[in-house]
């Protein structure tokens, strides 16, 4: 395999994720083989990972104090610590289980699920679950949930929360909006139209992220399922790069939004959650004598 530079290999990384052009066409535009395209690609992405965790985490206290009172300034919702929700990311079929990557829009996927903060960072990523997923299930599944059911306090302060949408059941760290089935009263309805004020946070997100980096539109080459997830995650963590260099690109999320239309309803557990969004009812009902 051909000797690729430091500053040519992030070049090479650099155009793949930020287009859908083939690896023969990335090697042709470089002047290397596509196996050595490939290489690179994947050599970047480890390295990025490998340095993730500095970009990419969970906030703990001042940085969790700023996330808090900048959702509070906002959108004058107190406890906020970050929103969550999922985005599938188009690829080929994969040679194993294939028909678990089918999702709802009848194309194969998988889930990248985020919780962003105020700002549009991201500070949980969790990637690669099948496509059939339901959101929930794919929370189910992830570290993030594992953290939450045994390390509660730890990872939500002084009664802090995450937002979601209805995909989501209300529990004691996820607040989602009233379920309209016809009979939600105008304080309710208010509450969800406040509630989506400040969720929208993560479609901006993930609209920003599809379209700096279009290689998320477009993984149809490649079935290494472990090595298309590391470049989803990779490009999380140049997105908060970006931010963090004030490299905003602001006209993204006008641009690609995430549309994923909502899935059927599960059952869902842990439904005395409902306690902490209507606590929340409550404290927006007396401030803004919402009626």
């Amino acid at each position: 395999m051909k000797h690729v530079s430091c500053r040519k290999s992030v070049y090479i990384y650099l155009w793949y994720v930020g287009n859908t052009v083939t690896y023969r066409q990335l090697g042709n535009l470089f002047g290397v083989s596509v196996s050595t395209a490939w290489s690179t690609v994947k050599t970047v992405a480890t390295f990025l990972i490998s340095i993730g965790r500095d970009y990419v985490s969970w906030p703990r206290g001042v940085a969790a104090l700023d996330i808090i009172n900048t959702f509070e300034r906002k959108h004058k919702i107190p406890g906020i610590i970050g929103a969550i929700d999922c985005t599938h990311i188009p690829i080929k079929k994969p040679q194993n289980h294939g028909e678990d990557y089918f999702n709802r829009k009848q194309r194969y996927s998988i889930v990248l699920q985020a919780v962003v903060d105020a700002n549009k960072n991201f500070i949980e990523v969790t990637c690669g679950e099948p496509g059939s997923l339901h959101d929930y299930r794919v929370l189910r599944r992830s570290k993030l949930y594992r953290m939450a059911q045994s390390r509660y306090e730890e990872i939500f302060p002084n009664s802090t929360f995450i937002i979601g949408d209805s995909a989501y059941p209300s529990t004691n760290w996820i607040v989602s909006p009233y379920k309209n089935y016809g009979n939600l009263t105008d304080s309710q309805k208010k509450f969800n139209e406040k509630h989506s004020s400040a969720r929208i946070v993560d479609e901006n997100a993930f609209g920003l992220l599809k379209t700096r980096f279009r290689r998320l539109l477009k993984f149809t080459e490649q079935t290494n399922l472990a090595a298309i997830t590391n470049i989803v995650v990779s490009v999380c963590i140049l997105h908060n790069i970006c931010i963090i260099k004030d490299d905003l690109f602001e006209n993204a999320e006008s641009n690609i939004q995430n549309n994923d239309e909502q899935q059927a309803d599960e059952e869902h557990e842990l439904d005395h959650g409902n306690n902490r969004r209507e606590r929340l009812f409550n404290y927006l009902l007396r401030i803004f004598q919402v009626t």
